[in-house]
C-alpha cells in the first residue's frame, strides 16, 4: 500500500484529516487550524508544469520568461535542457592543439 503524507497549506501541519468530497476528489482538513482544501499529488501538478516548461522551450522562450511564466526555478529549466541536449558529448567543443593549427605537425620552413 501507497502512503502519501499531506501537509497543512495554511500551517504546515501534518495532522490532515478526510472531511467529505467534492467534485469527485476527496476534501482534507487540517486538524490543527481548520484550513479545508483538495490536495492534488504533487507528482502530477509538476508533470503539468514541466510540459507547459518544454512546449515553451519548443516556442525558443528565454529562460528567464519561462521561469516568470511557470514558476520553475531557472536553473531547473537550464538542467531540462542540457538533459534534452544528448549529453556532455555536444557540451564541450572541440579544440585545436598548438601544433594542428598549423596543419604541419611541428616542422619549420625558413
Amino acid at each position: 500500500m501507497v502512503f502519501t503524507q499531506h501537509f497543512c497549506a495554511a500551517c504546515g501541519s501534518e495532522h490532515i484529516r478526510r472531511n467529505g468530497s467534492a467534485g469527485g476528489h476527496a476534501k482534507y482538513q487540517c486538524k490543527a487550524c481548520g484550513h479545508q482544501a483538495r490536495f492534488t499529488p504533487v507528482a502530477v501538478a509538476k508533470a503539468a508544469q514541466y510540459a507547459q516548461v518544454d512546449e515553451l522551450l519548443s516556442e525558443r522562450n528565454s529562460q528567464r520568461s519561462i521561469a516568470r511564466v511557470t514558476g520553475v526555478s531557472r536553473v531547473t529549466i537550464a538542467s531540462r535542457i542540457k538533459k534534452s541536449a544528448g549529453g556532455p558529448a555536444c557540451a564541450a567543443p572541440l579544440t585545436l592543439q598548438k601544433g594542428a593549427e598549423k596543419g604541419v605537425g611541428g616542422a619549420r620552413t625558413g
